[in-house]
């Protein structure tokens, strides 16, 4: 499958599972991301694994403050 079948096949996730995403998965799109060119190989981002769901509401609710409340999908 080339590029452009992946972008044609794309497809918006507006509703989720409430089950937890397996640790190997989460390392896999990690290493994903991690190879992911950046300008001049800045690499200038930094990510943070929270699996534990009320702090993942208190970060989402100091991260996004109002505007998860604008969001119906949230």
């Amino acid at each position: 499958m080339g590029f452009l079948d992946l972008v044609k096949d794309r497809q918006s996730v507006r509703k989720y599972l409430n089950k937890p995403v397996e640790r190997e998965k989460i390392e896999r799109c990690l290493e994903a991301a991690r190879l992911a060119p950046s300008s001049s190989n800045s690499q200038p981002w930094r990510f943070i694994v929270i699996d534990e769901p009320k702090l993942k509401e208190a970060v989402a609710r100091e991260t996004f403050g109002r505007l998860i409340s604008f969001n119906h999908f949230s």
